[in-house]
């Protein structure tokens, strides 16, 4: 995909300055999105040496977790020439600097780190400020760049063709339900400590009365003493490869999804946890935000939560296997129709061409129905995740941000290895 020419006009070119599960959710899934429908569009990232040449051809750029530089702006103003539209994805609210004190992470505990984040928050916030308009994973995110000015579509996120795939054998290989029952919690990033907190106490009590309740955590997850007691009824398996997931999340019997509702950063999350263990079979237990009001509807498809004392119903309901089941069903259901590949493709298509009429813009995209047959064809290559390696993204920041933000990444890296063993604040 990366190195591809724009053969056909108006050009699609997503270009991604990041890498990890963001860059997926909101870019190889996009590009893929865009081929089931028929649409040409090319994925790059900034370190392409190819970019330059590739923008020249585009008259629909997408910029995801691009930090503004004069490079950056260079590339806007070649779009621009070419009377094309720069459109800004985001999935997270990285982009307004006074949401920095709602980030509950430990890596901030590091004032380098704290520091070079604000900066890329800014970053971020100028590159949406030099668009034409925002694509945002919420509703909630949505509206915080329309108050920033900024026109806003929502573009939810969605499964990708391979994960359907695993995520049905991960299903087809379930146990029946015994008389233990698992609750889980897959925790992709440090920043969601305070998010589990808020239920912590009342998954403590739940754990009390019913001893064959076990906890399964997976990633990052710092769990204080008080959780000591629980220790023969705890499982913290490290983050996994996402092509691993399904098959870990099919261990739950019910899947938690925690967030703190009050907390501006909490609430631009989306509904991915949801997504990620109905695709297995594993029902859902939702804190009572935006993006899980949209996609559960508590009592049929999954459950919602707004206060502890509705965590302690809902969490009893889910004692019950045939309640558990038929959650489970409904939310198979569900994501098949609403988060699947296809689905999302045709909504895409829709954006773009509202988009486009709305920037009073003359070209337009037509749907087209996948012709080749074998949808294994549209997976990409697990080669293009390991790219760019580190040096690869190093020379990028030399280049375009100068040597004093390298040598900060470079201390911050040394930093993140040295906290394995002498973790921050000791």
């Amino acid at each position: 995909m990366v190195g591809e020419t724009l053969h056909n006009s108006p050009g699609i070119l997503i270009v991604s300055g990041v890498k990890g599960d963001t860059r997926r959710y909101r870019t190889l899934h996009l590009h893929q999105q865009l081929s089931l429908a028929g649409v040409r569009s090319v994925l790059s990232h900034v370190t392409d040496p190819l970019l330059p040449g590739l923008v020249n051809q585009a008259r629909v750029l997408i910029l995801h977790r691009v930090i503004f530089n004069p490079f950056i702006a260079k590339l806007i103003q070649l779009v621009r020439s070419n009377n094309g539209l720069i459109l800004v994805d985001t999935d997270d609210l990285i982009f307004d600097r006074s949401a920095f004190q709602w980030i509950d992470s430990p890596d901030f505990k590091d004032p380098v780190r704290a520091a070079l984040y604000i900066d890329e928050m800014q970053g971020y916030g100028q590159t949406l400020q030099s668009s034409d308009g925002v694509l945002a994973s919420t509703d909630f995110l949505a509206d915080q760049v329309r108050s920033m000015g900024k026109p806003a579509w929502v573009h939810r996120n969605a499964a990708n063709l391979e994960l359907m795939v695993l995520s049905e054998q991960a299903r087809q290989r379930r146990q029946l339900p015994n008389a233990k029952i698992v609750i889980g919690y897959a925790s992709g990033t440090p920043t969601h400590n305070h998010d589990f907190s808020q239920v912590a106490p009342v998954l403590m009590d739940f754990m009390d009365a019913h001893p064959e309740v076990e906890l399964k955590i997976l990633g990052f997850l710092d769990l204080d003493q008080h959780w000591a007691k629980y220790q023969n009824r705890l499982i913290h398996d490290k983050s996994v490869p996402w092509r691993e997931l399904p098959f870990k999340l099919s261990q739950f019997d019910i899947n938690l999804a925690p967030l703190d509702a009050g907390n501006p950063f909490s609430q631009s999350k989306s509904e991915i946890k949801y997504l990620e263990a109905a695709l297995v079979g594993v029902p859902t237990l939702a804190t009572r935000t935006d993006s899980y009001i949209a996609a559960i509807r508590s009592g049929e498809n999954g459950l919602l939560a707004g206060n502890d004392q509705e965590w302690r119903d809902q969490l009893e309901k889910l004692v019950d296997p045939l309640v558990r089941t038929s959650l489970a069903q409904n939310a198979i259901k569900d994501v098949n129709e609403r988060y699947s590949p296809t689905s999302r493709a045709h909504q895409a298509v829709q954006l773009l061409n509202e988009i486009s009429k709305a920037n009073k813009q003359t070209y337009s995209w037509q749907e087209k129905e996948y012709q080749a047959g074998d949808l294994q064809k549209l997976w990409w290559n697990p080669e293009l995740e390991l790219h760019p390696s580190e040096i690869e993204m190093g020379l990028y920041t030399l280049r375009t941000r100068g040597t004093g933000v390298l040598a900060k990444q470079i201390w911050i890296y040394f930093r993140r290895w040295l906290a394995r063993f002498f973790p921050y604040g000791r």
